[in-house]
């Protein structure tokens, strides 16, 4: 048998599985190197008739500088690579059947807030208001990515936080903004909680 189809024979073109991300428990921290996140719960709310799920998150900002909680990404394979915190919230599943796309906030003594300051923890929220007769599932699972410290490209040779790039990142002249497809580093399942505001 020659070597290819040796290889062939015992499997070794077969496709490789994919590696799945590490399942993470309620309540524990995920490191994603810039923030150090915590999965606390997921909220079904009913205020004034309005029904929403809520994300309840502590956040703790590990780098120098004060960070944008940023937005939640649109569903699809690439994000913003220079987003903020909420940005690592890659998907939910299953999808939220929501009127809009969702809020993400500090909040800290009944006042919102987009700031995640340096060296303190952060109450984070993240809202999805449902749809009319809309009702969220019994548990959610959240992909979950992260952060590298790395040079914006060859031309500009500044070191940023950026998302974490499932290959590598993008460094072409020209290539500064362009979005990358993110590396899942942990998926976090929280089962759904009914809470009367």
């Amino acid at each position: 048998m020659s070597g290819l189809g040796a290889t062939a024979g015992f499997g070794g073109l077969a496709e490789v599985p994919k590696e799945r991300p590490p399942a993470v428990a309620q309540g524990a921290v995920v490191d994603q190197e810039l923030f150090r996140t915590q999965f606390l719960k997921a909220v079904d709310k009913t205020e004034n008739g309005a029904r929403s799920l809520e994300l309840i998150l502590k956040v703790r900002n590990m780098g120098e500088q004060t960070k944008s909680v940023g937005l939640v990404p649109e569903p699809g394979p690439k994000v913003n690579r220079h987003g903020g915190f909420a940005t690592t919230l890659l998907r939910v599943t299953p999808p939220i059947e929501a009127d809009n796309s969702p809020q993400a906030y500090v909040l800290g003594y009944g006042v919102q807030s987009g700031q995640l300051h340096p060296g303190i923890t952060h109450t984070v929220v993240v809202r999805y208001d449902l749809k009319p007769g809309a009702a969220p599932p019994a548990q959610i699972t959240i992909d979950v990515g992260g952060f590298v410290l790395d040079t914006v490209s060859r031309r500009d040779q500044r070191e940023l936080w950026q998302i974490k790039p499932k290959r590598e990142l993008p460094q072409g002249a020209g290539q500064e903004g362009d979005p990358v497809e993110p590396a899942v580093i942990a998926q976090v399942t929280l089962p759904v909680r009914p809470e009367e505001g």
